[in-house]
């Protein structure tokens, strides 16, 4: 009773707080909203009498004409967006006067001098619609599929078509298949260039957009039922507000194969901004570990992208010994002077490692160093006999940040000239037979419209670019990714749109063949929430990273052993006061000492040991700002290195 009184006192106050206004034209919705995608009425005052408040939020609320009173015509929508903190109820029945405007997109009934009055609660709500898998369609309309139903009750079972983000919505289809990125530029394009249509069937849901419950941990092909308001939240971007909803499905994790006998493997990841000294370092480090032991198998050689310092890549190569012991990598990283480099992570097996950087000293036509991250090219021989030398081309090229936009003509012409001198490089090297060029090409396998980078370097065919490949490498290396299945043509989700921008592309092979590639999920499927749990795998980085299996055609040399013995040290360079310092022996016996001293001489700190491995953190009371020199001793081996105190 106190209800239902309180209910009629609200009605009778907003009836007169806020009088109608006699002067306005009096429509219904459907004649505001019109079959276009904007309203024939935007500007003008009008009423529209007597619907129901299908939801409300902080600040807004939905009406919608009674299904009695709706036209019935399949292009226009029966509902408007309010923008009015409505103090009532859904179900309530209200007359809303007020200009109507398209807010991003959205018709829309403004706040300014909107003028609500209360005539009754209680009132059953529209059925919603039901978008089918038909509903929306997958190629570019003049007015969206979503346009009829804006602001309307519906009701969807949908797929995620990639993870939940830091804003924590998520993007779904309706629509039976994944949306993947095809070549050419954005829908509407350029006269002349391939054009992509932009993938219109993917539209984003906001968990908690109408107070339902919160879930950051949605992840790529969960299936979510739905009833809830639909909008155009920013031009083309349609936003799904749930009054309920239920998700079913977990996270993707899919390793790559173990490599057959007689298989070498090469794999590549982005590590997405590894550095060391940060608070979520070790977190990093622990999932970074997990994810190159189980999703990609401890290649033998890894190619990262987006590594801070050999300190810190050196700390990735204790942690994967600590997840998976003997596989003893070796770190290998030449600073480039920007914030982040190129590096490798190679097995002992792998024998004459020579790691060296290329074009670190060509200039931009438009001024400055061409590459930010020169190319990385590892040479090396595998376990064989006799042993077979490889050769691994690391790349993280100009991303696409700026492609459309005031930058454009720049990041365009980066983009570019960066492939063209990649390309020139690889046709220097591929005489030389087994060369694998991977890494972070933030670029597809096709065009992009703009400029091809892929083809460029592989000198593969183009479909066409405002900046044509030039006709540089001969014979085309071949694109490892062509040979997978669609669906697993990707490693990594943009918008809801899967895309593959670590590439892997292949010379000619001499003493090798190459068995395909695979990538590892666990990454660009998985919600970004999972990312602060060290103790699962799952968005270690933002990419799959991949494996490419290479078959030896001379015998394996299964008697391999390390060569050296030794002590192993790996600290942050330069270190704080209260930071690591691993040691570990390396087939030199039991460890017996750490120890260190000022450059003159000084013992200022000594440590015993035991065992094959220790962690020590380095005590506050050692001298910051100067050089000191750190002794590890074990039973057989010594290792001496210096070590600078912040």
């Amino acid at each position: 009773m106190l209800s239902i009184k309180f209910r009629i006192i609200l009605g009778i106050l907003l009836f007169r707080i806020i009088p109608y206004n006699a002067n306005a034209q009096s429509l219904e919705i459907w004649e505001i909203q019109g079959a276009g995608a904007a309203s024939p009425y935007e500007f003008e005052v009008v009423t529209t009498e007597a619907n129901i408040v299908t939801a409300k939020g902080d600040g807004f609320f939905f009406l919608q004409t009674p299904p009695e009173r709706s036209d019935n015509n399949p292009l226009t929508s029966d509902a408007l967006l309010a923008y009015f903190d409505y103090p009532g109820q859904v179900g309530d029945v209200v007359t809303v006067t007020g200009r109507i405007r398209e807010v991003d997109g959205a018709t829309s009934v403004s706040s300014s001098g909107i003028q609500v009055a209360f005539l009754s609660g209680g009132a059953a709500l529209p059925p919603p619609v039901v978008l089918g898998p038909d509903f929306l369609s997958t190629e570019p309309l003049a007015v969206h599929s979503l346009e009829r139903v804006e602001n309307m009750l519906a009701q969807f079972s949908a797929t995620a078509t990639g993870p939940a983000t830091g804003q924590e919505l998520v993007p779904v289809t309706t629509a039976p298949a994944r949306p993947f990125r095809e070549p050419g530029i954005a829908y509407p394009g350029l006269p002349g260039l391939p054009v992509w249509d932009g993938n219109p069937e993917i539209f984003w849901l906001d968990p908690n957009g109408l107070n339902a419950p919160n879930n950051r941990f949605i992840n790529a092909g969960a299936r979510i039922d739905a009833t809830g308001i639909l909008y155009e939240a920013n031009p083309g971007f349609w936003l799904a507000l749930p009054l309920n909803y239920s998700v079913s499905g977990g996270s993707v994790l899919r390793a790559a194969r173990d490599p057959h006998p007689g298989e070498f493997t090469v794999g590549s990841l982005n590590v997405l901004r590894l550095f060391a000294n940060t608070s979520t370092a070790n977190l990093k480090l622990q999932k970074l570990a997990r994810y190159i032991d189980r999703q990609l198998r401890l290649p033998d050689i890894l190619a990262l992208q987006e590594v801070g310092s050999l300190s810190v890549l050196q700390d990735l190569a204790y942690y994967i010994e600590l997840e998976a012991p003997g596989t003893d990598y070796e770190a290998y990283l030449i600073p480039s002077g920007g914030e982040i480099d190129l590096g490798f992570l190679v097995k002992p097996s792998v024998s004459n490692v020579q790691v060296s950087r290329l074009g670190a000293n060509e200039t931009f036509s438009l001024g400055g160093r061409l590459h930010d991250r020169p190319p990385l090219l590892l040479e090396g021989a595998l376990p064989t006999f006799p042993p077979t030398p490889i050769r691994v081309l690391n790349l993280h090229l100009r991303s696409l940040i700026g492609i459309e936009g005031p930058d454009a003509g720049f990041v365009r012409a980066k983009r570019h000239q960066q492939a063209i001198s990649v390309a020139n490089m690889v046709q220097a090297l591929q005489p030389a037979g087994n060369l694998i060029v991977v890494g972070d090409f933030n670029a597809y396998q096709f065009t992009d419209g703009y400029v091809d980078v892929t083809n460029q370097i592989s000198g593969g065919a183009t479909l066409g670019a405002q900046l044509l490949p030039l006709p540089i490498v001969s014979p085309p290396l071949a694109n490892q990714a062509e040979a997978l299945p669609p669906e697993e043509r990707y490693s990594y989700v943009f918008d809801g749109t899967a895309q593959i921008l670590d590439q892997c592309l292949v010379s000619n092979l001499d003493g090798l063949q190459s068995n395909g590639m695979q990538y590892g999920r666990g990454n660009a499927d998985n919600a970004l929430a999972y990312a602060d749990n060290p103790f699962l795998v799952e968005r270690a980085s933002d990419h799959d990273g991949f494996v490419l299996f290479l078959e030896a055609e001379n015998a394996v040399n299964t008697a391999f052993t390390p060569a050296v013995e030794g002590v192993a040290l790996r600290f942050s360079q330069p270190i704080r006061p209260g930071e690591v310092i691993h040691v570990k022996s390396r087939g030199s016996g039991p460890l017996r000492s750490l120890e260190m001293y000022s450059l003159q001489g000084r013992m200022v700190w000594r440590e015993e040991l035991s065992g094959t491995e220790a962690s020590l953190r380095l005590p506050g009371f050692i001298p910051g700002g100067q050089m000191y020199l750190l002794r590890a001793a074990g039973e057989r081996a010594v290792r001496v290195e210096k070590l600078v105190v912040e």
